[in-house]
């Protein structure tokens, strides 16, 4: 739906329910992965479209210190800042912010983790170059993007080609 790009959409929806949701997979499933992929605990990781997925928990409880999480949604970002204490959880932060106009600094980032955002501005293709043009700026020029997506290679590598020179 072309709704999924719209603040009031997910604010809507972590209104209605505010459980913990993990969409396609948990940290247990997707570790060997990030460990094979982020070469450092010390990494400076952006993780786009956090909703309130556990990942970055699990992450930091396993020593990934380092972690910015974004979404458009005001609602999911208080409730994050709420649970995350940054007094319990120093050095992660919750921020409102928009993967299609990021706030964030160029190269300000290590590895930028992405768990279905992408698929949710597939909604609206046009956006998806964007988004990918808003990564690339924001990963130095050693990034690493991790795309966890539902879509086939052959249905994303296109706008990933489109956008930059990955």
């Amino acid at each position: 739906t072309t709704e999924y790009g719209k603040p009031v959409y997910w604010d809507r929806r972590y209104k209605k329910d505010p459980e913990t949701f993990d969409w396609y997979q948990k940290y247990s499933t997707l570790k060997p992965f990030l460990i094979e992929k982020i070469k450092s605990k010390d990494a400076k990781i952006l993780m786009v479209g956090c909703g309130n997925s556990t990942l970055s928990e699990e992450m930091y409880n396993d020593g990934y210190k380092n972690l910015t999480n974004i979404d458009i949604s005001s609602v999911v970002i208080g409730q994050c800042k709420e649970k995350y204490k940054e007094s319990q959880y120093p050095g992660m932060v919750y921020q409102v912010d928009d993967v299609l106009d990021l706030s964030l600094a160029d190269e300000e980032f290590d590895v930028v983790i992405d768990k279905g955002t992408f698929d949710t501005i597939m909604a609206n293709c046009s956006k998806a170059i964007i988004m990918c043009e808003e990564i690339f700026r924001v990963l130095n020029k050693k990034g690493v993007y991790i795309c966890i997506t539902y879509g086939m290679p052959n249905d994303r590598v296109f706008y990933f080609e489109q956008a930059c020179d990955w």
